[in-house]
């Protein structure tokens, strides 16, 4: 009994000492834990400051690139003729590139001259725009043919030849940076979450009863899954923008993606319309408790339109609201930009107590959304100018032939599946070479173009006027008869007539009608048996609407035969 209460009095301090050793032990091991994720947080952290200074500095260069080209754009446009095009595209390119000094220093050395030396991209820049406004000058006087030889001579496509060169092999060796970093930051994100489930480990080891930590840990761990789903939903929001055809489709997926990513919140967009004068509502959801919203806001009664940053509104005017801002709730106002531009304004509406804190935790996200946002409508205004430039033709602005084909046979098959009319008008300005040859062709243009404004000015929304080739116009008119689409003709035909005036020469114009079903049953026939009946008109003398005759066999509604119908269309001529 002795031995065992000395052994036991001996084995107490020894575990003691072996408790404290161990404990000791686990707090170092912990320590170094805790610093090996520190590190790779920091490590990872720089990477991903070193990944988004690299995206900037590629987007800042993409950004002088694009700026480039609008400004050859404009000047090739001026240089051929072509007035439509606004000059504050190429004021803003050119201060985009005058900005961006430092961005196209760093193209010097894809850039070398025929002799092996090396050339300076501001300074090719400099020469450009010297050369550009030589050749803006020369063509605002109208002489087209020396400001494209000024171009020539100057060697300013060669110029912007080389600089896209360098551009894009800039932008190779950039993006080449990326790989590096990203495959840091994935391996600093295995690093850190293999460090902290260690961690975890033994802190659950070392101290059972640390359930307020393991809390902590759970809670931590709902944050990044919250995080990560956050995440998700803005890879998936992006992706299915990129899919969005037009702002029907992203107004969908914003509603889809804010009901999920900011529950609570209500929302809407406004973007600019075309004039861009004001912003238009495009969409809301969730505003039940945030009243009627305005339909329009203008730029000078939105704090955050004038400043360029988000800005909170705060409900019972506590603090500086907009104008436009009368509801009683807070909202959230986000500037949205891309490539640049201004595209329109994302508010986010917060109901109860402690809006405003709330609607600063969601400003980063929403922020996000924003941005993501952004880029989907910059991308559907592309293409939607891209499509008009494919579809419409640049003198008249009317759709081209290949709208024309393509749509008018859509027309007649919808109409003759649900049983209604089409009517096709054909128009041809009388004695257009006379025109050019007297006057000149910039006098021709101008006819031309005023023509068509007038021809469109007599139309309804769902009336499809387009240039057929040359001085030759086409209407089609879906749910118009051929008695209707006669009084339509004159109607043109007169208003063209009263352009004569304007230019000191006779403007007149002659027309031929003809109507699915009455005259023709596909669009082939139809385009034919118009332009058959437009010469007739002008074998009559010109100036005067023709209608096509009743084909074959046809009855009308009201019983009358074709032959009745044809003498109606002759008396009608």
């Amino acid at each position: 009994m002795l031995i065992t209460d000395a052994a036991l009095q001996t084995s107490v301090p020894e575990r003691g000492g072996r408790i404290g050793r161990r404990l000791i032990g686990q707090f170092c091991l912990v320590g170094l834990m805790i610093t090996i994720v520190l590190s790779g947080f920091f490590f990872t952290n720089w990477n991903q400051q070193a990944l988004l200074d690299l995206r900037e500095g590629g987007r800042q260069m993409r950004i002088a690139q694009e700026a480039l080209m609008d400004a050859e754009g404009y000047v090739l446009n001026k240089a051929l003729g072509d007035r439509a095009v606004e000059h504050s595209t190429y004021s803003r390119a050119l201060e985009a590139l005058h900005s961006r000094d430092a961005q196209l220093a760093q193209l010097d050395r894809y850039l070398r001259a025929p002799d092996g030396t090396r050339r300076s991209a501001v300074a090719i820049v400099k020469t450009l725009e010297t050369s550009w406004t030589d050749v803006l000058a020369v063509a605002r006087e109208g002489r087209l043919e020396e400001a494209q030889a000024l171009l020539r001579e100057r060697g300013s496509a060669a110029q912007v030849a080389g600089l896209r060169t360098a551009f894009d092999r800039f932008l190779v060796d950039w993006n080449a940076q990326f790989a590096p970093h990203e495959t840091r930051i994935e391996f600093g994100k295995v690093f850190v979450l293999l460090s902290e489930l260690l961690i975890g480990a033994v802190m659950i080891f070392a101290f059972r009863a640390g359930a307020r930590d393991a809390r902590a840990r759970q809670a931590a761990i709902g944050q990044m899954d919250e995080s990560r789903t956050q995440v998700g939903h803005l890879f998936e929001m992006t992706d299915m923008l990129q899919s969005a055809a037009d702002h029907h489709d992203a107004n969908a997926v914003l509603r889809a993606t804010a009901g999920e990513l900011i529950k609570g919140f209500g929302g809407a967009l406004y973007v600019f319309n075309n004039s861009r004068d004001r912003l238009v509502l495009s969409t809301s959801w969730s505003c039940e408790e945030a009243g009627a919203l305005p339909e329009t806001i203008t730029v000078n009664q939105c704090w955050a339109m004038k400043r360029g940053k988000p800005h909170i509104n705060r409900s019972g005017g506590k603090a500086l609201c907009c104008e436009h801002h009368a509801t009683g709730v807070a909202a959230l106002e986000i500037p949205m930009t891309a490539r640049g531009e201004n595209l329109g304004l994302l508010q986010i509406f917060a109901y109860g107590a402690e809006a405003e804190a709330r609607l600063s935790d969601i400003l980063s996200l929403s922020s996000a959304l924003g941005d993501a946002m952004s880029l989907a409508l910059s991308n559907i205004a592309l293409r939607e100018k891209l499509r008009n430039q494919a579809l419409r033709d640049p003198l008249t602005g009317l759709y081209n032939r290949r709208y024309m084909e393509d749509s008018l046979d859509r027309y007649v098959r919808l109409a003759e599946r649900e049983g209604r009319t089409v009517s096709v008008i054909m128009i041809d300005l009388d004695h257009f070479k006379r025109l050019n040859d007297e006057h000149g062709h910039a006098t021709g243009d101008a006819v031309l173009r005023e023509a068509a404004a007038a021809i469109v000015g007599t139309l309804r929304e769902t009336d499809v006027a387009c240039r057929y080739g040359g001085e030759e116009l086409i209407v089609f008119l879906p749910d118009c008869d051929l008695d209707d689409a006669a009084i339509k003709a004159e109607q043109i035909r007169a208003r063209i007539e009263g352009l004569s005036g304007a230019h000191g020469a006779q403007v007149s114009a002659s027309l031929g009608v003809s109507s699915v079903p009455c005259t023709s049953s596909t669009s082939a026939e139809l385009v034919k048996a118009a332009d058959t009946a437009l010469y007739r008109a002008k074998h009559n003398g010109r100036n005067q609407v023709a209608l096509a005759p009743m084909r074959s066999g046809w009855r009308g509604h009201d019983g009358s035969s074709d032959e009745q119908a044809s003498r109606l269309a002759i008396a009608a001529e």
